[in-house]
């Protein structure tokens, strides 16, 4: 590949976006969601306590949701994507932080299965949703594909790297001190992301794929699930870029209504199965 191609690709796309005038409003959302991305990461530095509560049986709440924020970032990411999905019932709703710069993508996975276990054992559960933004969607992925994590019902990525980042070829990792390793990671050639796609298989879990058509980072083409076997759903959020997608009304609504529907057909699959009384 080009090496000038990874930076001439998402600068030559958004030159062609220019022409609509859509996407002068949705980057300006991404320069103000940037801005507040920023403004909130001070709110975030501190773990989440998982929450002690007794939804109903069988309402979409009882099914915990675990959000996963990107590089570099924290859970203060998820501020106005939890309260749309409290909103809406889930009140099971755990924001995890992570290091990126203390470990490599396999063992950001392997951590993330242990903080699904503790919360399935805290909650009671069998099922959980993960929802990941960027980095976040990779682990979550990675997690479930490659190391074999179950009982995750749906997998819900936003932004995140699937088809590898071009600009992280430009990326050394610091294998003394472990800073930019997963960032080198995320190339499109490195081992993780060709064991990644190689891997794909029919699974139990529900892949949906979040992706913006003004994401200079990562850019739509890279941010969809397109491996045929995990029967993925690939979501644009229309003039939206790599923040303001966080804080978007119609992605909310779409990510609460993908895990509502998981939830409700979960149960008819269930109730299909029952025997007749």
């Amino acid at each position: 590949m080009d090496p000038l191609r990874s930076v001439t690709e998402p600068v030559g796309r958004l030159a062609k976006a220019l022409t609509r005038p859509g996407t002068y409003a949705g980057q300006l959302r991404e320069l103000a969601s940037t801005a507040l991305t920023v403004g909130l990461w001070p709110l975030g530095m501190t773990e989440q306590l998982l929450a002690p509560s007794q939804p109903a049986a069988g309402s979409v709440a009882d099914v915990p949701v675990l959000l996963i924020h990107g590089y570099g970032a924290n859970r203060s990411n998820w501020w106005y994507v939890a309260r749309r999905l409290e909103t809406a019932g889930f009140d099971r709703v755990h924001a995890v932080n992570y290091n990126p710069m203390k470990a490599d993508l396999p063992h950001l996975a392997e951590d993330l299965g242990r903080r699904v276990e503790q919360a399935r054992a805290h909650f009671g559960v069998d099922q959980i949703h993960l929802v990941g933004h960027s980095l976040g969607g990779i682990i979550a992925r990675y997690a479930i594909q490659v190391l074999g994590l179950s009982g995750v019902n749906t997998c819900a990525t936003i932004a995140s790297p699937h088809g590898g980042v071009a600009l992280a070829r430009h990326v050394r990792a610091v294998s003394a001190t472990g800073l930019a390793t997963v960032a080198h990671q995320l190339r499109p050639d490195a081992p993780e992301m060709v064991l990644l796609r190689s891997s794909a298989r029919p699974l139990p879990t529900r892949f949906v794929a979040y992706y913006g058509n003004l994401d200079l980072i990562v850019p739509a083409s890279r941010a969809m699930v397109r491996e045929p076997e995990l029967g993925a759903t690939n979501l644009l959020v229309k003039d939206h870029g790599h923040f303001s997608m966080l804080f978007s009304p119609a992605m909310a609504s779409s990510l609460t209504a993908e895990l509502v529907a998981a939830r409700r057909d979960d149960a008819a699959t269930a109730a299909s199965l029952r025997p007749a009384a």
